[in-house]
This record gives structure tokens, sequence and C-alpha cells, in this order.
């Protein structure tokens, strides 16, 4: 099997545009929820076991619909796909041309997907398309069963003849050679950020998942633990990207929320934080505006543990002291602030003022408790006051701030800012 195209160069970056029928795309690759990390020292895949690339049912029937229903169906948006050096078998490029030599072994492990083994590798990875490859194999597998099941000749034929067709429709590929998981979340990211929503929730994952180091991927280990331990104020509190929920579930916080909420404690801003992904973690001990980043020591030192811990500890005193507030079942709609995801980023935003105002440097179980024993006398469940909304949310953080830490002058802007937002409500 071999994969051809022109090698395009942008920025210094190598990738190869070509084209290919659907029968020769579904012989080297397929849609699969497994994703591959690495590769140990017998070429074979590493998976990651947490975390999975799952598609719309809906949107791939559409697809599905889409190809078998309207005669001038096409794809005319590139499928992307990642080609690791374990895949191929040789490359040539003459004239910028390129040609790749697939292995057998990729090819044979594709056909062992195809008749059930969930242990097949799937080496050829799809970047981008993957709701697209997914349409077309239900598409494919339901002419399948309707040639199989039909008794009439000419139906039979003119089912055939359509099954071809699709087969032998080619599509625009794109293939980048031997990148990392993070570079194919990166162009995962950018195709999708200008053509239509893109799940953050995805692209953190796929982020996460690098050998890289980078913010994003500590962010994504701190949220996974925290969802991930009975004792923690975050147990499955926490929307994971692929995770199993069924319709009545909805766990307050996402994936994406946590994340960025994290990064959004180490980096700069939203654009350094992209800068921040390609550099040492000591380069980050460096500052370049005098925005208060308490957990920019921490990843610049190594120190994922202590991030953690701070949020362990900090949200752990308040679901003690204020459980009735705090305690959700992620069934049914949030009934107060506290519940929500406004909620957890204004008690994150005074999380943020305690550790600047008292420089705090180690965590346990006792630190925060004497600040929020201060809150017992707030009403949270008074969405009058404090409705789950981004003006609510100031309303909560202004008030919990003034309690926490009492005004020492006459005219104090917190007063002031609170009185604004309460009136606007």
């Amino acid at each position: 099997m071999i994969i051809q195209g022109i090698l395009i160069t942008q920025n210094d970056q190598e990738f190869i545009i070509g084209k290919a029928t659907i029968k020769q795309i579904l012989t080297y690759t397929k849609y699969t929820e497994r994703l591959i990390v690495g590769y140990d020292e017998k070429d074979y895949p590493i998976y990651n076991d947490h975390i999975q690339r799952k598609v719309e049912s809906t949107r791939v029937n559409k697809i599905a619909d889409f190809l078998i229903n309207d005669p001038f169906a096409i794809f005319p948006t590139n499928i992307v796909l990642g080609i690791p050096y374990q895949a191929i078998e040789s490359q040539t490029l003459h004239d910028d041309i390129v040609r790749i030599c697939i292995k057998n072994d990729v090819i044979n492990e594709v056909a062992r997907a195809n008749n059930g083994d969930k242990d097949a590798n799937i080496y050829i990875t799809i970047v981008d398309g993957q709701h697209r490859i997914r349409g077309i194999e239900i598409a494919i597998q339901r002419l399948t069963d309707e040639i199989a099941s039909s008794t009439e000749d000419s139906i039979r034929h003119k089912l055939e003849k359509q099954l071809q067709k699709i087969l032998n429709m080619e599509v625009a590929i794109s293939c980048f050679i031997d990148k990392s998981l993070e570079y194919h979340a990166m162009i995962f990211s950018t195709i999708n950020r200008t053509q239509k929503r893109v799940s953050q929730d995805l692209v953190y994952s796929l982020f996460g998942l690098s050998s890289e180091d980078t913010p994003y991927k500590t962010a994504l280990e701190v949220t996974l633990a925290l969802n991930a331990h009975p004792k923690s104020p975050f147990y499955h509190r926490i929307k994971l990207y692929g995770g199993d929920y069924n319709r009545l579930m909805s766990p307050p916080l996402s994936q994406a929320t946590m994340i960025k909420s994290i990064v959004a404690l180490i980096s700069e801003s939203l654009r350094e934080s992209e800068n921040d992904k390609y550099r040492k973690r000591k380069d980050l001990r460096k500052q370049n505006k005098h925005k208060f980043l308490p957990f920019r020591q921490f990843y610049a030192n190594n120190q994922d543990s202590m991030i953690s811990d701070c949020l362990f500890y900090f949200f752990n005193a308040v679901s003690h002291t204020l459980s009735q507030y705090w305690e959700y079942n992620s069934i049914g709609k949030p009934q107060n602030i506290l519940q929500s995801t406004v909620g957890y980023e204004a008690l994150l935003s005074l999380l943020v003022e305690i550790l600047k105002r008292e420089s705090l440097q180690s965590f346990d179980r006792n630190t925060f408790s004497r600040y929020i024993d201060k809150l017992v006398d707030i009403n949270f469940g008074d969405t009058s006051i404090f409705p789950m909304t981004s003006k609510g949310k100031k309303i909560a953080y202004l008030t919990m701030s003034l309690a926490v830490f009492p005004p020492s002058e006459i005219l104090d802007s917190r007063e002031t800012e609170l009185l604004h937002a309460m009136n606007d409500i």
C-alpha cells in the first residue's frame, strides 16, 4: 500500500497533501477510540487506558445518511492523518513528490480490527476527520447489510453499485510523519478553532497525553487525580471527556474549566500559555508581568504535588465547613452557587487572594480552615443574592473576601464593587 502526495512546508514544518480512495484509507486506518501515546523498545504501541477519543453518534449517523441518500455527497475538506515511523516500510522523495510504503503489519492489524479484535493496533492516527471516517464506515456497513439481506437481484445490484461508488470516492488527505501526540492535538485544535466550536476537553485530553512537559499536561494530571481520589472534594464532580454519563447525571465542573483555571495560575495569559508549552519548566521562574500566579513557581520547580495539595486542602475545607452547600450528587441542576461552575471560580478567586495575602508555601488539612470558618454565616443557598451567573460569581467572591479579610479602612473598594454588583442584579 502506497501513500503518495506533494511535500508542503509551512513555518519550517513539513507535511504531505495527497489523495486516496475511501477503500484505500480504510485499508490502513479506521476509527478507534484508543490513543497511542508512544512505542516500546519492540515498536509495539503503548496506549492510554483512561482517555478515549469518542465521536458523537448523532453526527456520525447524519454523515452516513448524507453519504447514502445524497447522490452528490462530497467531502471537500482534508482527512488529517498521523503516520508514525513504525508504520512505514520505506519513504522516497523525488521532485517534491513523497511516496510512502506502508508496512503489511499495519494493514493486517486493521483487518484484525475489522474482524472484531479489540486488541488490534491501529498505527495510523486520524488526527482530524474521525466523524467522517466513522460515518463512512457506518454507511458501508449499512449497505453491506442491505445487500446481504436483499432477495431481489435488481435491488442488490443497485446497492452493490452504490457501495462501490462510495469505496472508490477520492478524498483529500494531509499526512504528518512521526509527530508527537501533542503536535496532533495542536493541529486538531487549530483546524477546528477556525471552522466550528471544538471541545476544549478533547484538546486538553490530547495535550495531556503527550510525553512532553507542559502546563496543560500538569493541569490535566491534577484534574484527573482530584476527580479520581475518593477522599477528594472533587470526587466524581468533574465531567471528563469520554466519560460514561447518563442523561440524568451532570457533574457541575467540566474538565476544560478545571484545566483552564489551573493553567491560568501558571501562565500570564492564554496567549502565553501557548508559548509556555514549548518552554522548559525552569524558564517559567522568570515572569514578565506582575500578575500574581501562585502555581507558577510550583510548576517551574517541579512541585506539581503542591498544586494538587493546595486545591485539595482548600476545597476540602470548603466541603467540610460548607457541606450543606457544597455536597452535590451530580443529578439534576445545581441548587446553589457553590455547586456550580461560577461558584468554583469564585472560590478559586478567594484562594488566590488568600495565597497572595498570606504567602502560604505549604498545605495540610488545617491550612485553610481558619479562613473558610469565617464563611459559615453566609447564606449561599439564596439564589436571589447569589445567582448562578457571572454577576453572581463576582458577588460571591467579594462577599467571601470581605468576610475573610474585613475592611481595615473606612472606604474599601471591595465594598463599593459589591454594592454596584448587587444593584445590577
